[in-house]
């Protein structure tokens, strides 16, 4: 396990609780244990995330409990829940954590963004920590809120950055729906013309998507596109179990669309260029902001940029706090 037993401690601690909370609220809990302890959290540090997060929560349903042959049949059954993560629990401790994955994700993948990518952030997180519990809560979860966008599939010429732009022309004027995010994503879907405009580019990778969701959030620091950020950091993280990569990366990309149109769509501002002169001070900087903060997202928004950047080399995700 690449986490710290104070840690396990405290998500098998926070396993009796549900996925979310309020309307439709993920519950950032157990990523927010696991993006502090990867960021050398000392033990009174993930004591007090737990106590401050565990009052708003509600307890997880345990019961009842069906067998499940189809595991689509639990999608948007709460009443299923329990048995979906059962379900998905032995698959984990039959095949293992690869085979699970290369079995359970084709299906999940067209609901990707589904709430605001949190399905996938937190099977990613647990994959992350290669714990089992966290891996079939994340993939219940998902499994749980499974809702697809629809759009237009058709490939252009044009680099995904371009075609951010180009569909934000086309679109410049969006009605913030009511409810949470995955519900102004949802009301991207139905503006008028929407199935008629192509957003998928010709060429698209990994790393196209996150230097377009970088400097989204960067050019906008909108809530909503943080969960870009953190989104394509968790699905760098899942991606090697996928078979077909390219599937899970355009659908990932729709999403993202989807999500930068339902902010508005905001104009994104140049990123400025200032020189980071001292990389590691940046680092730890960014570390002891995440370490005593009591803000879930920008905990993980801190350990995704650290993250990143140790990936890619790209400075731009030192600048999410400036």
């Amino acid at each position: 396990m690449s986490i710290t037993r104070d840690c396990a401690q405290l998500l098998e601690a926070g396993s009796r609780y549900h996925v979310h909370y309020g309307d439709r609220l993920a519950n950032h809990l157990p990523m927010v244990l696991i993006a502090l302890d990867k960021m050398r959290a000392n033990p009174a540090q993930l004591r007090h995330a737990f106590e401050r997060s565990v009052p708003h929560l509600r307890p997880r349903p345990g019961s009842p409990l069906s067998d499940i042959s189809n595991i689509a049949e639990c999608r948007n059954r709460e009443d299923l829940f329990p048995s979906a993560l059962r379900y998905y629990e032995q698959q984990l401790k039959q095949l293992g954590i690869a085979k699970c994955l290369q079995q359970e994700l084709p299906a999940l993948l067209p609901s990707i963004a589904t709430a605001a990518f949190h399905g996938l952030i937190r099977t990613a997180y647990g994959v992350d920590a290669r714990h089992l519990e966290e891996i079939a809560m994340g993939l219940s979860y998902w499994n749980l809120d499974y809702h697809k966008l629809a759009s237009n599939s058709e490939k252009v010429p044009l680099q995904a950055a371009d075609v951010l732009l180009q569909v934000a022309e086309k679109f410049p004027d969006i009605p913030l729906a009511p409810g949470n995010i995955a519900d102004h994503m949802q009301s991207v879907t139905g503006q008028p013309g929407w199935m008629e405009t192509p957003i998928q580019p010709q060429q698209l990778g990994l790393k196209d998507i996150a230097d377009v969701a970088i400097n989204a959030y960067l050019g906008t620091k909108d809530f909503t596109l943080l969960h870009g950020v953190t989104g394509c950091h968790a699905l760098r993280l899942v991606l090697p179990y996928c078979a077909n990569k390219e599937t899970a990366l355009r659908y990932f990309w729709q999403g993202l669309v989807i999500a930068y149109l339902s902010t508005g769509p905001k104009v994104i501002q140049p990123v400025g260029q200032q020189e980071i002169k001292d990389i590691p001070q940046q680092q730890a900087e960014i570390r002891e902001k995440a370490l005593h903060s009591d803000d879930d997202h920008e905990i993980k928004l801190a350990y995704s940029a650290l993250e990143e950047f140790h990936y890619y080399g790209n400075r731009d995700y030192l600048r999410v706090f400036n």
